[in-house]
């Protein structure tokens, strides 16, 4: 069985020493009753793994901070091609499954978008949905976590993004397959733009591929939003890696 992982932004290449916050500590402690000497596994998310032994602590506290010694570490290369995932939140806890989904996948950045059919106002926000990452990582032992802006609206994200930009699409007469250079995407990352559930406009729509979004499709059917993330990504992650098209 793999060590219990868990997360401390604060830990440093060549650090010796490793302090987990209240909240890892408590359910360290309370939880999973890890005792002294039991090896465990840390991330903090800029590429860095490390192995640690835990030291004496009672835990009673739930301010109580546990420390442990290093005894490994690895540094992780960043993911290459980079993805940032462009989406429309949901309603409800859609939202928090769809970011969980992406840090597993590897997302390098995520940027939620407000357009014409959203939801007025997003449910979450960006202090909780990084707690979610933080999970999601730790669950699929992803060393990098995903970056997570603040909502903003379309025509922003549209003129700020210069990566290349991938548009989760029905298939429909009239879209052109793109030659795609998995190595333009390694150079200047690619983006995945995913719509809400009502869909993009097609000011929106049209808009993506004035400025050359590629459509990807997985099929011929409006796909809800959950289940388009993990399909779209998966797509775009095997097209940046073949020349078959």
């Amino acid at each position: 069985m793999s060590a219990h992982c868990f997360f401390s932004g604060e830990l440093k290449q060549g650090d010796s020493q490793a302090l987990l916050s209240p909240e890892e500590s408590h359910h360290l402690a309370k939880v999973l009753r890890l005792k002294e000497g039991d090896e465990i596994t840390i991330l903090n998310g800029r590429g860095l793994t490390a192995k640690a032994i835990l030291k004496a602590s009672d835990g009673s506290s739930r301010h109580a901070q546990i420390s442990c010694s290093i005894i490994s570490e690895t540094l992780s290369q960043p993911p290459c091609p980079a993805i940032r995932l462009y989406i429309a939140p949901p309603k409800g806890r859609n939202m928090d499954l769809l970011i969980k989904e992406a840090a597993e996948l590897g997302v390098s950045r995520i940027t939620p978008i407000i357009c014409k059919y959203s939801v007025s106002r997003p449910d979450g926000g960006k202090s909780a949905w990084r707690q979610h990452l933080i999970v999601a990582c730790k669950q699929s032992r992803n060393p990098w976590l995903p970056l997570i802006d603040e909502p903003m609206d379309f025509e922003s994200a549209l003129s700020a993004g210069s990566e290349l930009d991938f548009l989760g699409a029905v298939p429909r007469p009239g879209y052109q397959s793109r030659k795609v250079n998995p190595e333009q995407a390694k150079l200047n990352g690619a983006a995945l733009w995913i719509g809400p559930e009502g869909g993009f406009t097609e000011k929106e729509e049209s808009a993506l591929l004035d400025k050359g979004a590629a459509p990807i499709t997985v099929g011929n059917w409006i796909l809800r939003v959950e289940t388009a993330v993990p399909a779209l990504l998966g797509a775009l992650y095997a097209l940046l890696n073949t020349d078959r098209h």
